[in-house]
């Protein structure tokens, strides 16, 4: 069976998977970067049917842990995404480490992203955030960090 799941319609359902996978909380760095490492075992539930007998992170997975280290210095919702670019298969066991750099644009948060596996990048994307109380109305409220 095929289907497909909205982003915001996934966070409710990954978010504590997500997080059980972190290797602890988000550290910010000299720079003001924050930054969380993550280990996804092959029992984690995104490598599901992603792809039979040759699993990979899903870039939604990613998208989510980057909200989720973004938000590390408070509730920030998603608004959009920008450039993503995944140019690395990350595969079940590996440790990612989740970069985010955060700017005030437009009245916005904007977070630019990196996800690494040991020193090489797996993906970049610029993602731009609200605090939850700006969010759409279509997107209940509280379901992103």
């Amino acid at each position: 069976e095929i289907y497909t799941l909205s982003l915001h319609d996934a966070l409710p359902i990954y978010q504590p998977e997500i997080q059980n996978c972190a290797a602890g909380p988000a550290r910010r760095g000299a720079s003001g970067a924050w930054s969380m490492d993550f280990t996804f075992p092959p029992s984690f539930m995104g490598f599901d049917g992603h792809f039979p007998g040759r699993p990979i992170l899903p870039g939604m997975v990613q998208i989510m842990a980057a909200t989720l280290v973004a938000g590390s210095g408070g509730p920030l919702a998603l608004q959009k995404i920008s450039r993503a670019k995944f140019s690395r298969i990350v595969e079940p066991g590996e440790t990612i480490r989740v970069e985010a750099d955060l700017a005030e644009k437009n009245s916005r948060i904007q977070a630019v992203v990196r996800i690494l596996v040991g020193e090489e990048t797996a993906a970049t994307m610029t993602l731009f955030l609200s605090p939850p109380d700006d969010m759409p109305p279509a997107v209940p409220k509280g379901i992103i960090p």
